[in-house]
């Protein structure tokens, strides 16, 4: 996602486990990543487990914000160490806000607010589409209904 003024969140999928035949109990696959996040003049680029369920169940959330232009769509993951919210404010504002904490069991944490707008979301919503239709909903690929 971007943001104004060179601010941006990009998580990167860099192993999905289980891939297609192993569901997550979370639903999807369970993934580890990187979470990359410039706010003002913070950075923060740490490791994150996640799901693809978790993805997909956000972007059905940004889709339905993005068409009616209001809402909030939320994102946590599995560890709940990266959790945030997008929030559709007016026909073109957007606030996204929320923290990272690489590890549960210490409290460094970066709390982040990045202004953004809605015609930024067109290149979030795309990356996120893709992960949908290659990695499937909460059920996999093959279990869809």
């Amino acid at each position: 996602m971007r943001g104004k003024q060179g601010c941006f969140i990009q998580i990167s999928l860099d192993e999905v486990f289980g891939f297609p035949n192993m569901i997550s109990p979370f639903g999807g696959y369970d993934v580890r990543g990187i979470a990359e996040i410039k706010s003002g003049s913070y950075y923060v680029k740490g490791e994150l487990w996640f799901t693809t369920g978790e993805v997909f169940e956000f972007y059905n959330q940004i889709v339905k914000c993005w068409a009616e232009l209001k809402g909030v769509a939320t994102f946590c993951s599995t560890e709940a160490n990266l959790e945030l919210k997008v929030k559709f404010i007016n026909r073109r504002q957007i606030s996204i806000i929320g923290y990272f904490k690489e590890f549960a069991h210490q409290d460094n944490e970066m709390k982040f607010e990045i202004e953004s707008e809605q015609s930024f979301f067109g290149e979030t919503v795309e990356g996120l589409e893709e992960i949908v239709n290659h990695h499937g909903g909460l059920k996999g690929i093959h279990r869809e209904c």
